[in-house]
């Protein structure tokens, strides 16, 4: 007994060495955490115990046991659960799409900025010549939910070789008894791995967009092994991290369709608003600022918003104009960046009119629906940029949605006191996606936002978050992903002396004084025809018209690039091998080739088409049952160079326009 105590000391001491070496901030976790048992500053919850043959850890107020049999034996029932199996433990983090012949054919015809215009024949592909009941030829990519003592990860990781390992536990101090009954050195030496200990959501979502980030062409299905039933929430963060990715909710299509109107509005000569931080402006310094999104909250205030709003600077979403319509308020700044354009010109043509907004300051998206450009006075409006960089390219905003951008901009203008309200990311008791006059207004069933599903909507599936006034709150994928964005710019745009209030009942956000509007006073009413003029100053001066010789010739430079994409493109259709590997590499260099070039918007965007289809071509080439792997090298170059090129044109096409018109 004492010689397997001893074994099991030095284990752990050789995993913090190999730690401190490999994973360091994860140690000085452990370290701190070592340091606070042994004060007793934090109470010790867990304690290694060895029965017999096995460990087991036992929880020491209830002195129950997490294994509860022999713990070898659930490990080695954990890895026999494990096969290259498609259908098998596995997170699919791609949709399956099912084209028919003929509308493959209309997609043919039709531009390539008509939605799936470009991707669909090679997903087509994919879904014709793979099934879920293939296996895997090799397990690139391997995740573990919950640990224990991690006494299955060796066996896991011998029988799939997996290269790139993310390692998941919410306990640190759980972790920290595996130490003692892993050698985490040994099993992950020569391997890839990423760890998740004790993590908030915020530093899941960056530590499982790193591992998602690397070989992401392994990322059409991920294995998993689940330690036990009370991990199961970890598979719904996954798959909504998975539904929420860009590249898988953000069409292909609508990006080319940004890059091509902003390339045609340049010659415009409309103002572009500088966004960096205005450290040393004071005229926000005395005026409170309330920035109203189109959440449920918003309506459920709406008698206090009525009586209150005359006290505040209101930057408003579009979505929300039509309750402040109602309500006879005038909005200050307004804020849209969606290029929807069906939805916008209903949006439009739903108002009278816009007297009450004669004298407000818009920022729009430069890629916003020509509508609003017509509707509104040029004077006004301002724009930035949300995915894109032609102009003032170290102070664009990426945003999910309008509300993180309207929030960053009160930051960014140094507004001392922020309050938010109708930025709920939230459902309200009812199911409502947004404020009850909202023109997209939807009822959700909020019954299953506790359980494990199959597979995830992102905008009608529905999971639990930490609320801002409540412990939990319902919400979907598609709102949460607004929070880490909008806790982004809090952690970057917010400075010491500025202080922002979450008066929503919504989603938990970071750094912000949850403020019901009962407990908010502000007594100074404010005068708006005095600053009116004011505000309108303050933005010409952060704001330009004309391109700068550096943007000019990054245009220019973006030219050149085009014709080095077209010949990497001919290139690779030109090789005449028809091995798997050879064309994989080939696949594989071409994608390299492009993803590291210069910066630039083209780059961007075959960028993100690469992470949107290369995982389907792998994983044709990773099924074991691929008959004939010869004649789909030679289908598949094909199909992908004519995307490519399909892609290409009507961005050369606006871009050369571009160069002559300005």
């Amino acid at each position: 007994m004492q010689k397997i105590e001893e074994i099991a000391v030095l284990n752990y001491q050789n995993n913090m060495d190999y730690f401190q070496k490999e994973h360091n901030q994860l140690y000085k976790k452990l370290l701190a955490l070592e340091t606070l048992l042994e004060d007793g500053t934090y109470p010790q919850k867990y304690d290694l115990e060895y029965k017999d043959s096995y460990f087991d850890v036992i929880e020491l107020a209830s002195q129950s046991y997490l294994y509860k049999q022999n713990s070898e034996i659930y490990s080695d029932a954990l890895a026999s659960q494990i096969t290259f199996k498609k259908s098998d433990q596995v997170f699919e983090s791609f949709y399956k799409f099912d084209f028919t012949q003929k509308a493959l054919e209309k997609l043919e015809r039709e531009s390539a900025l008509t939605t799936y215009a470009t991707s669909a024949p090679i997903m087509h592909y994919h879904s014709s010549n793979v099934d879920s009941s293939m296996h895997m030829n090799e397990i690139q990519k391997f995740i573990f939910i919950g640990l224990g003592l991690a006494l299955h990860l060796p066996k896991i990781i011998k029988k799939t070789d997996a290269k790139l390992i993310l390692i998941i536990e919410d306990n640190i101090e759980l972790f920290r008894l595996s130490l003692f009954t892993c050698d985490y050195k040994g099993v992950l030496d020569g391997r890839l791995a990423f760890f998740s200990i004790g993590e908030n959501n915020s530093e899941f979502i960056n530590t499982f967009t790193t591992f998602y980030s690397k070989s992401f062409v392994r990322n059409y299905l991920l294995k998993f092994s689940l330690f036990s039933s009370a991990y199961e929430h970890k598979i719904k963060d996954i798959q909504t991290r998975l539904v929420s990715r860009t590249e898988t909710s953000y069409p292909i299509e609508y990006l080319l369709y940004k890059n091509i109107t902003i390339l045609s509005r340049l010659k415009e000569n409309f103002k572009f608003l500088e966004l960096s931080k205005k450290t040393q402006e004071q005229f926000f310094s005395d005026k409170p600022m309330l920035v109203l999104g189109a959440g449920p909250s918003l309506y459920e205030n709406i008698e206090w918003l009525k009586n209150n709003a005359h006290n505040f600077v209101l930057v408003v979403v579009f979505a929300a104009l039509k309750t402040l319509y109602k309500l006879n308020i005038k909005p200050d700044i307004v804020v849209h960046i969606d290029e929807k354009i069906t939805e916008t010109v209903n949006l439009i043509n739903s108002f009278k009119d816009f007297d009450f907004v004669q004298n407000s300051i818009f920022v729009f998206s430069a890629s916003a629906p020509d509508i609003l450009f017509e509707t509104f006075q040029k004077d006004n409006i301002y724009l930035i940029e949300d995915r894109t960089k032609y102009r003032l390219a170290n102070t664009r905003l990426e945003s999910a949605s309008v509300g993180e951008t309207a929030y960053a901009i009160s930051l960014i203008f140094n507004a001392k006191e922020i309050y938010l309200l109708g930025l709920d990311f939230a459902l309200s008791d009812d199911g409502s996606t947004h404020a009850k006059d909202h023109h997209n207004v939807a009822s959700l069933d909020t019954s299953t936002a506790h359980e494990v599903q199959q597979s995830l909507s992102i905008d009608k599936s529905t999971l639990s978050v930490r609320g801002n006034f409540r412990d939990k709150v319902t919400t979907t994928p598609l709102l949460l992903s607004s929070i880490p964005v909008l806790d982004k710019y809090t952690k970057e745009l917010k400075s010491n002396g500025q202080t922002v209030y979450n008066l929503s009942d919504g989603a938990f956000l970071e750094s912000t004084l949850p403020l019901r509007v009962s407990e908010l006073s502000i007594d100074a009413k404010l005068d708006k025809q005095s600053f009116v003029f004011a505000l309108k100053e303050i933005f010409d001066n952060y704001s330009l018209r004309e391109l700068s010789p550096q943007e000019r010739q990054q245009l220019k430079n973006t030219s050149v690039q085009l014709d080095e994409f077209h010949s990497l493109i001919d290139s690779f259709e030109q090789n005449t091998s028809s091995n798997k590997d050879v064309f994989i590499q080939n696949y594989a260099t071409l994608m390299q080739s492009i993803i590291s070039s210069q910066e630039s918007e083209l780059k961007e965007l075959l960028t993100i088409h690469f992470l949107g289809l290369a995982p389907y071509i792998f994983d044709i080439f990773n099924s074991k049952e691929l008959q004939n792997p010869k004649r789909h090298t030679k289908k598949l170059k094909k199909v992908i160079a004519l995307q490519l090129r399909r892609l290409l044109e009507p961005f050369e096409e606006a871009l050369k326009k571009a160069l002559e018109e300005i």
